[in-house]
């Protein structure tokens, strides 16, 4: 048998194949150097503390970077240095950026996959002119000569000397010798700006020149030396015609190596990942990869020849120019470059390619880095962007990290993919940057809008082809939770982090089962030399083919490109998991400390797998849908269904992988409502869920919304405590996708039941509001015989004919309200003669518990509601309308609030509160009744709120009913007065808060 062989000695894996700005590629017997990195604290994407909005007190902006362990302070840096600056700006109205990018990225929302036009985002997100002009002056007037702006509006250049730049920044610079001998400058303090202008500038990035970016490859498995040609020509190899397999060129060098075994050649790799194998695969489509080195354009034409290819390839220098920066030839210089792109020329022969290149990554400086992928944006030529460099998040400076930010989502309005590889050194990241083996994710793998790709180990034998994490030799695939960016919707109830958590997907990344190429080592040859080759800077391109087949494929092309494809691929894998992904399952990427481990489903090991491109390419290029609008009717389910339960994985987690974990804090959890528990698959305009929290582990609030669309500022539910149960029910707006978000600022457990729906059309039942009446008290002997409390019994509700509500009446809408409870409990309500369902209406955790809850519920055939109750409590019911064949329709909004007394004087005791209803939320006029959420806060002491149409009398039910301290949400259904206004009394002083979700005529 041929011997196997190995990586270049030196850092096992990864290490000798990395370039960065001290680590290179270190072939033979040499020791790699290592590179040292500034670390800077996290800082707040905003301005620092200091100054107040509108006020020439400066304002400090992010942190000051700190010198890496080991450096040494040399001196104040000379006043005449040049900086490269860039002063960069927030978009007019960030939210709404972060909205439309999720609308565009939603089937079913009326913006989806309508992108914006080249140029078109400095009109639409980027700062006003006013903005611009106002920081252009401000540093005009710190004695700057800023340039123009980007085409963007994103940020403003700045050429300016040391000593310039540290008056109009009030910070100092200081030289600092690092442990390989090379000098830096650093600012001293965060850069400081007038208040007034502060606010619209994410960073200022330049004011250091360290970068600590790196490329992802692995060390070169190399051949024995091949015999030297005279002179170096890139015809040494003869063109063949297009094969998805490797000419003998490339392969006779590695005698006994098998295909798909020790190396993947871009057919083997396309059938293993079900990707399309032709001459024209990818046709029509631009892939732009991201390079910090120059690219031997002779390799890559070694390689076109071997495979039989003729792809186009272009270069677009920034920041640099054509020939400047280290040859491409010795065996480090260029062998990234040659990854990238020869692996898109195997996999998408058909595309166009262009290298994006920066100066070389050895005097790279950040500024250098966002100016190419700003480029690469701008240009916004290519529909993919692949990039297979980074640095660990903890070295990053916060302004470089903002800046990238802005940018990755001005492509994602754009319809631009962004993959990047997630890092070779395990869950350490930071490992050969600072020396840290604390875990830490790679940028810009993290980034919210860019796609993270992992690394695998694969072999195929026969048909069988297996796949596990990639850990081989000090090589280990990236992965782990962001310490900078929030938990994101898209990985809401898949990964159960407390930030983004990395990576989303993995491909091939070992290099003892690598990619075969063609690169320059001018010590080894004049020419070209084959070579395998690895790291999660393979897996990167792979899946920018992937998703570059996708868009060249006719669902794509009929229903637009993929865009921003982390939505999309988490929603698949919430409904057909693992259809369209390999999910792998076993190994870890522990390697300098104990990192994570690859279980079934989602892990921060390879994400959510490899692809299986032809399921996967229907589900990123679904169908646009159309979201059900207009007057609706209702539609009540017999019994609940639970549609999500945290705590045993019901509608939680992948499709065929349940979780059972709670809902983060900050986490969102996005549920499937059309299709499921009996609700149609298309048509659903709203639905009526109980939401109920339980475990709770501090005060909290859960906010409900229709998918695709912006989180509003309301509540739906709120609680007070640490270990409690607590209800409410909650109308909510069903998105295109038939999927609505729920969202929780405090950890708890989440559980959903749906008790009926909304559609437009007439097939359903309409609403009519009543005077609320109380039809039960068990505390008084109100529709029951006794006043005591009802302990583990079911009371009979007599509904029909009672309290307004009529013989043909199919449902009733109750506000049913737990009182001097004793211990935990809870109560279901179900139409009479049914059976009792498993899900609750109303819970409680405590002894002296008062709460109350909204419900909908058909009414049995004996004209009765049966109320059973879990425990001890005294029961109230009102009643405040109910559902029929005659009556109103319902029209869902988008929630708003329209009340909150906090931010006036709290309702006092024995006082009313008239709110105006129509025209507020493009509510019309003349609407009979209205959905609201009230909450109390800030109660005084124990006591209830009535709801009702102004200009009415004062009925005797209540809506809410609490004890001192409590914080309470009910949703409520109240007439609407003919003036357009409800009224709100309450008879002890409390904040009132009042949110909207829809009406009734």
């Amino acid at each position: 048998m041929a011997k196997k062989v190995h990586a270049a000695p030196g850092r096992p894996g990864p290490a000798a194949g990395k370039t960065g700005r001290r680590a290179r590629v270190i072939m033979a017997a040499s020791t790699a150097v290592v590179a040292l990195t500034v670390v800077t604290a996290t800082a707040n994407s905003a301005v620092a503390q200091g100054g107040t909005a509108g006020s020439n007190a400066p304002k400090r902006i992010g942190t000051a970077p700190r010198a890496p362990a080991g450096a040494t302070a040399t001196g104040a840096t000379a006043s005449g240095t040049t900086l490269h600056l860039s002063v960069n700006l927030a978009p007019r109205d960030p939210q709404s950026l972060a909205d439309f990018v999720t609308a565009v990225s939603t089937p079913g929302n009326s913006l989806y996959h309508h992108y914006l036009a080249k140029g078109q985002f400095a009109s639409v997100f980027g700062p006003t002119q006013a903005t611009i002009t106002e920081v252009s002056q401000a540093l005009k007037t710190a004695g700057l000569t800023p340039g123009k702006v980007s085409s963007d509006g994103l940020s403003i250049p700045v050429t300016a000397t040391a000593a310039k730049a540290s008056h109009a920044f009030d910070t100092g610079f200081r030289n600092i010798r690092l442990k390989d001998g090379t000098t830096d400058y650093l600012n001293t303090s965060a850069p400081a700006l007038p208040g007034y202008v502060a606010a619209s500038v994410t960073g200022i990035v330049g004011l250091s020149n360290f970068n600590a970016i790196t490329s992802h490859h692995s060390a070169v498995r190399s051949a024995s030396k091949p015999s030297a040609a005279a002179g170096r020509s890139s015809n040494t190899v003869a063109p063949h015609a297009y094969s998805p397999g490797l000419c003998s060129d490339i392969t006779s060098p590695f005698p006994g190596s098998i295909d798909g075994t020790d190396y993947y050649s871009p057919g083997k790799l396309a059938g293993a990942y079900k990707m399309t194998s032709s001459a024209t695969a990818g046709a029509g489509q631009t892939v732009a990869v991201f390079e910090l080195e120059n690219v031997d354009a002779a390799s890559i034409a070694a390689y076109q020849s071997c495979v039989g290819t003729n792809t186009s390839v272009s270069n677009v220098f920034v920041d640099t120019t054509s020939g400047a920066g280290a040859p491409p030839t010795d065996g480090s210089v260029g062998v990234e470059s040659a990854l990238d792109i020869e692996d898109l020329i195997g996999l998408v022969p058909g595309a166009s390619i262009i290298d994006y290149q920066g100066p070389d990554a050895t005097s790279a400086t950040d500024q250098n880095v966002i100016d190419v992928y700003q480029r690469m944006v701008t240009d916004d030529q290519a529909q993919v962007i692949s990039t297979s460099w980074g640095e660990c998040e903890g070295v990053e400076s916060s302004a470089t990290a903002n800046a990238e930010n802005t940018i990755f989502a001005e492509a994602a309005t754009q319809g631009q993919s962004v993959v990047a590889a997630s890092g070779d050194s395990g869950s350490s990241d930071c490992y050969y940057q600072n020396g840290s083996t604390a875990k830490a994710v790679d940028d810009p793998a993290s980034q919210p809008y860019v796609t993270g790709v992992g690394g695998t180990t694969m072999t195929t034998s026969g048909s069988t082809t297996t796949q596990k994490t990639w850990n081989v030799n000090g090589g280990a695939t990236g992965g782990g939770a962001s310490s900078r960016w929030a938990p994101v919707v898209y990985q809401g109830g898949i990964a159960a982090t407390t930030k983004r958590a990395v990576p989303d997907v993995s491909a091939l990344a070992d290099p003892y089962t690598g990619y075969p190429i063609y690169y320059q080592d001018d010590a080894r040859s004049t020419n070209p030399s084959p070579d395998i080759i690895g790291g999660t800077s393979g897996a990167a391109p792979t899946w920018a083919a992937a998703i570059v087949q996708a868009n060249a494929g006719t669902a794509c092309q009929a229903n637009g490109q993929v865009g921003f494809l982390n939505n999309a691929l988490y929603k698949a894998a919430r409904s057909s998991y693992p259809t369209n992904f390999w999910d792998v399952t076993s190994g870890n990427n522990s390697v300098y400390a104990t990192g994570f481990t690859a279980a079934a489903g989602y892990d921060q090991v390879t994400g959510l797998g490899s692809p299986k491109e032809t399921g996967l390419t229907t589900a990123l290029c679904a169908a646009k849908g159309t979201a059900a609008t207009g007057a609706s009717t209702f539609h009540p389910l017999s019994s609940p269904k639970r549609l999500l339960d945290t705590r045993n994985g019901t509608g939680w987690g992948l499709s065929s992988i349940p979780s059972t974990k709670p809902l983060v804090a900050g986490g969102t959890a996005p549920v499937k409502v059309e299709g499921v528990g009996g609700i149609p698959s298309s048509g659903v305009t709203g639905v009526v869920l109980n939401l109920t929290v339980t475990g709770t582990t501090g005060a909290g609030s859960v906010i409900a919304w229709a998918d695709g669309t912006r989180k509003p500022s309301t509540s739906n539910l709120n609680w007070t405590g640490a270990s409690q149960t607590i209800a409410a029910s909650a109308t909510v707006k069903v998105a295109g996708d038939g999927v609505v978000d729920l969202y929780t600022n405090s950890a708890t457990h989440l559980i959903a039941d749906v008790q009926g729906y909304y559609t437009s059309g007439t097939t359903g039942s309409n609403y009519t509001a009543l005077t609320p009446a109380r039809l039960l008290d068990t505390r008084s002997k109100v529709g029951i015989p006794t006043n005591t409390k009802i302990s583990n019994a079911v009371v009979s509700l007599k509904v029909r004919g009672h309290g307004g509500v009529p013989t043909g009446a199919t449902s009733v809408v109750l506000n049913l309200t737990a009182t001097q409870t004793v211990g935990g409990g809870y109560l279901e309500a179900y139409p009479e003669g049914a059976t009792r369902p498993t899900a609750s209406n109303v819970n409680w955790s405590a002894t002296g518990t008062t709460i109350p809850n909204l419900v909908v519920v058909p009414i049995g055939s004996d004209g009765n509601v049966s109320l059973y109750v879990h425990g001890t409590s005294h029961v109230i019911a009102d009643v405040s309308g109910y559902f029929s064949t005659s009556g109103s329709a319902f029209d869902t909004v988008t929630p708003l609030r329209l009340l909150d007394t906090r931010k006036t004087t709290p309702l006092g005791s024995g006082k009313t509160l008239a709110l105006q209803i129509s025209g507020a939320d493009a509510i019309p006029t003349g609407v009979k009744a209205v959905v609201l959420t009230v909450t109390v806060t800030g109660t005084t002491g124990s006591g209830y709120l009535t709801a009702w149409a102004d200009g009415g009398s004062r009925p005797t039910a209540s809506n809410l009913n609490w004890v001192k301290g409590k914080t309470i949400s009910n949703q409520v259904i109240v007439p609407v007065g003919s003036n357009g206004k409800v009224d709100f009394y309450t008879n002890s002083t409390t904040n009132v808060i009042a949110d909207v979700a829809g009406y009734i005529g």
